[in-house]
């Protein structure tokens, strides 16, 4: 790697931690605003800013300008969170805010070649993290309503970033030819489900969101249906790379969330399912992704700033991939679980997290600390 990001590593504990912090208060059933706000504007977010912070300075072939300013970004974040986890929302609603904007600006002067794909996606993606941030603190003063400031991040910051990076990252670790044709017809119906969902939130009109949330899944199924030739376009056959499999796992779980979204807002039965919904899209897809981009990037990062150069050690000892091979299959497993836990309810819903919470605390040990905590004198041979 042509630069290395020293502030995504404690981004990613500070992501870990705020997921967490989310399922703890899940479990007990103390405050759901607090498990979305910590989950949402804490791990999601965090995570996302933190991959940036290595993705797009080695997308421009430079490092980061000022990188200072990145610090001071996770220094508002790490207090936004803290605010989060003492139930005081309208502080942390401000300091989210002030992350966001100056995470905006940091990443757009750090740009300077627009022509690829991928950073298409995130100059567009990263818009819409201060546009959350200032629906959140608005929903918290009684302006507008929550799920305007939870979707502008979750589809306006989130899967735009997401979809950019995988089309690179999918193709490269599948060593199959991405359709930059249809890459950019994806980018281009992109600019326009999402804004449209974000007014209907705004005005609460639920058959606009019923109609904007139809649009959406039409995006994600263009999506799907471009890595899906990707994938049958094989020249030979060849195993599927373990971090690729994360990916298509999570992407399995997406269009049954978003789906799920649709009914809500067709039939009024967001009451009814909006747990479900948040299990689908939050802890499902969302939490299976960052997993595996987690698991592809912070060994990178750790080998760059510490062994690059220096002896034998190579990215796969920062790693203990036969963990993550266990943890795959069973993450759909604690995911089923969680969901059935938070239907039936009773003494099962203090349940509900536990599985995954495991499976969390498991790749902590296998992938966080592990790397962080590796010698070059543990390596044989």
């Amino acid at each position: 790697m042509f630069y290395v990001s020293k502030v995504s590593i404690p981004f990613f504990f500070l992501a870990v931690f705020d997921l967490l912090y989310s399922l703890a208060v899940k479990g007990l059933h103390s405050d759901i605003k607090v498990v979305w706000l910590t989950a949402v504007f804490g791990f999601i977010a965090h995570t996302i800013m933190s991959a940036m912070y290595q993705i797009v300075p080695n997308s421009q072939g430079r490092p980061l300008r000022i990188p200072w300013l990145s610090y001071l970004v996770f220094g508002f974040s790490l207090f936004s969170s803290v605010a989060f986890y003492l139930f005081q929302s309208l502080l942390g609603s401000i300091l989210f805010l002030a992350a966001s904007c100056i995470f905006l600006l940091h990443i757009l002067i750090s740009v300077s070649n627009w022509q690829p794909l991928t950073v298409k996606f995130i100059g567009v993606g990263v818009l819409y993290l201060p546009l959350s941030g200032l629906f959140l603190l608005l929903s918290e003063l009684g302006y507008v309503h929550p799920a305007l400031a939870v979707h502008a991040l979750t589809l306006g910051f989130m899967l735009k970033v997401v979809m950019g990076v995988e089309l690179a990252w999918i193709p490269m670790l599948y060593m199959e030819a991405l359709n930059l044709r249809l890459g950019m017809r994806l980018f281009h119906i992109s600019l326009f489900a999402v804004p449209l969902l974000l007014v209907s939130f705004y005005f609460l009109n639920y058959k606009l969101i019923a109609l904007s949330s139809f649009l959406v899944l039409v995006l994600v199924g263009y999506f799907l249906y471009i890595i899906y030739l990707l994938m049958s376009g094989k020249r030979m056959p060849k195993e599927i790379p373990l971090i690729v499999r994360f990916l298509l796992l999570a992407l399995i779980i997406l269009p049954s969330g978003l789906l799920l979204g649709f009914l809500m807002a067709s039939y009024g039965l967001s009451s009814y399912l909006l747990l479900i919904h948040l299990d689908l899209l939050v802890y499902g897809f969302a939490g299976i992704t960052i997993m595996g981009g987690m698991a592809h990037l912070y060994p990178r990062i750790l080998y760059g700033w510490k062994f690059a150069g220096k002896g034998r050690v190579a990215i796969s000892d920062l790693v203990e991939e036969g963990c993550l091979r266990r943890i795959m299959p069973l993450l759909p497993m604690s995911l089923a679980w969680m969901i059935f836990a938070d239907v039936i309810g009773g003494p099962l819903k203090y349940a509900n997290s536990l599985p995954y919470t495991i499976l969390w605390l498991l790749f902590l040990r296998s992938v966080l600390l592990k790397g962080l905590l590796f010698r070059q004198d543990d390596t044989t041979g």
